[in-house]
């Protein structure tokens, strides 16, 4: 079951274009709320109340809000792999993948799933296929309506943030990052709650709604939150756009010369989450990047080393070379890693 623009998720799914922040609810009140309050004004005017109300459908198991510059999705065989990676459930079956691998493996191919089909041939073979498969009936009968409200709050709040001054963020990151920006734009998913990263994944392998992306403090502008959903947003968004970056190619072969080849998803998303936190920050000073602050902590000397001469390249210093650069730096910092305590 899919639903896309135009479909039966109207709410969501506004017209192919430029999304401004007129939609927004009012300050201090949720989207929800903004509605249940317009639905009583309405009904306030003469209307009469129908008898009966409409029966109410479960949402489609596939939404996709298509935007300038990126498109926003929900499915419920990504949203019930999230939930099952969050709750503990593949605990034994992703024992070992510190690096999120297989996880993010999976996740990758049940992405570009639109029916139950696919998201069992999806996992078969995998090592999460056992709880994954015992749990799909159930979750489709009695949970992916709850789940999917909430992942849909998620993209809401993503749809009124990304205004038509996203679209020459975009432009600079990608020049900056060599990126080949797709038309169609590319697909961001985004979940309820996504599992905490592993302990060697930079950031989570799926942006969620439940986390430190979506949440606003109580001191924070509008500005602000915008600045840190969108900083979330581009981020994924150009992770998955590696295949189309000549910087991404050319980090690959430098990688593969220095024989840590397995580093590149790491320092490709590493370097893009600190990309993209500059550009941001450009457009919103008071920006702090909730995902650089993710691959900090598990990256240290990587996002050390970024903050110094990320400026190097957006000063001119050709892909080749940058990549040489940041290359022998990851190098690096993995044999001092390697190397035994003293």
């Amino acid at each position: 079951m899919r639903a896309s623009l135009g479909a039966s998720d109207t709410a969501l799914a506004p017209a192919r274009g430029r999304v401004t922040h007129t939609a927004r609810a009012p300050e201090g009140r949720s989207v929800l709320g903004f509605l249940l309050l317009m639905g009583s004004a309405l009904a306030g005017c003469g209307h009469a109340a129908p008898r009966h109300s409409p029966e109410r459908q479960p949402p489609p198991h596939v939404l996709v809000v298509g935007l300038e510059q990126v498109a926003l999705r929900t499915t419920a065989w990504v949203e019930l792999h999230a939930w099952l990676a969050a709750e503990g459930a593949y605990a034994k079956a992703g024992a070992g993948d510190d690096r999120d691998e297989q996880l993010g493996r999976t996740t990758r191919t049940l992405e570009a799933c639109e029916d139950e089909r696919c998201a069992r041939a999806a996992v078969a073979g995998t090592p999460f296929a056992s709880p994954y498969l015992a749990a799909l009936p159930e979750f489709l009968a009695r949970h992916w309506t709850e789940r999917a409200a909430t992942a849909r709050a998620g993209v809401e709040l993503a749809r009124a943030a990304l205004g038509p001054e996203v679209e020459p963020l975009v432009t600079k990151l990608a020049q900056d990052l060599a990126i080949e920006w797709p038309t169609p734009p590319p697909v961001v998913d985004i979940v309820s709650r996504a599992p905490d990263p592993g302990r060697d994944a930079p950031i989570r392998v799926l942006l969620s709604a439940h986390g430190n992306c979506f949440a606003r403090s109580r001191t924070e502008s509008e500005r602000m939150h915008d600045a840190r959903v969108v900083d979330c947003v581009l981020a994924y968004a150009a992770i998955r756009l590696g295949p189309r970056s000549a910087l991404a190619r050319a980090l690959s072969r430098e990688l593969a010369e220095r024989g840590i080849a397995d580093d590149l998803d790491r320092a490709w998303t590493a370097l893009v989450v600190h990309a993209v936190a500059v550009t941001v920050s450009a457009w919103e000073p008071k920006h702090s990047s909730v995902l650089r602050r993710s691959a900090a902590s598990v990256m240290p000397q990587a996002m050390a080393w970024l903050a110094g001469e990320w400026p190097a390249r957006m000063r001119g210093a050709s892909v080749d070379d940058f990549a040489k650069q940041y290359a022998a730096a990851l190098a690096d910092a993995r044999h001092a890693m390697a190397r035994p305590a003293p």
